[in-house]
């Protein structure tokens, strides 16, 4: 099952992070307009404005993916804090380097001082929790999309001259050995039936996962997992030497 929801202006990312940007720069350049005036200001912005687009896009393309997301909490927050550090210093530089010195000729207040690191620290901060925050809720909407169709989706099973109708939701995982598929689901039940496991991930949505040649798992169950094995419930289930935690997750 794929997602129906569209959050790309025309269709495109690209074109949607542009617009942002320009709409940011301009906004901002209007809002921190001074006694120096609106050159100054949007010059500025200009100068600026690669610092937070950099710290924008490591944290919603690096930090959440590989560590917010997989809820590896204090090494998000320990990368989030060098972020804006890193990014804090090199605004006070370009502030001081591009802005004071080359188009103020104004050094006096110094390349760095504690209250004025703090106060860059605290706008690229503003900056990224608002695309962040953007970034969340589109994950979000995009997997309570896909939930709310997985709750009335059943396959239907061919077991013991029966057909088992049995919603996609409470299948833990399915086992592969020879022509036969064993499902395993959240009751603890088994179901056994003719087929292949290829042609058994063809039947299932999205949210199932091939990880290893003899197994698939709904991903919803995943209770941890290593570079060997992942647990669902309480079960240890083999892991392919190939399947990257990218596959587990998105």
């Amino acid at each position: 099952m794929k997602s129906t929801t569209n959050f790309y202006l025309f269709n495109s990312r690209i074109a949607t992070h542009v617009v942002f940007w320009v709409l940011y720069y301009v906004l901002f350049g209007l809002i921190w307009v001074g006694d120096k005036g609106y050159l100054a200001s949007f010059y500025l912005e200009f100068v600026l404005l690669p610092i937070r687009i950099l710290a924008v896009y490591v944290t919603i393309y690096f930090l959440l993916p590989r560590f917010l997301l997989k809820r590896k909490f204090l090494n998000f927050f320990i990368g989030y804090g060098l972020t804006l550090l890193l990014g804090g210093i090199l605004q006070r530089v370009f502030i001081h380097l591009f802005y004071e010195d080359l188009l103020l000729n104004d050094s006096s207040s110094g390349l760095f001082s504690v209250m004025m690191l703090i106060r860059a620290i605290v706008l690229i901060n503003t900056t990224v929790l608002l695309v962040l925050g953007v970034k969340l809720f589109q994950l979000w909407a995009i997997e309570n999309e896909k939930n709310e169709g997985l709750e009335n989706e059943i396959l239907e099973i061919r077991s013991n001259r029966k057909t088992h109708r049995v919603p996609t939701e409470n299948i833990l995982f399915v086992e592969g050995l020879g022509n036969y598929v064993t499902y395993h689901l959240v009751d603890k039940s088994k179901i056994t039936s003719y087929g292949s496991i290829k042609g058994t991930l063809q039947q299932l949505p999205d949210n199932f996962r091939r990880v290893h040649k003899s197994y698939i798992v709904n991903k919803a169950y995943i209770k941890s997992y290593d570079a060997m094995t992942i647990d669902i419930q309480d079960n240890s289930i083999p892991r392919g030497k190939s399947i990257t935690d990218e596959v587990l997750l998105n």
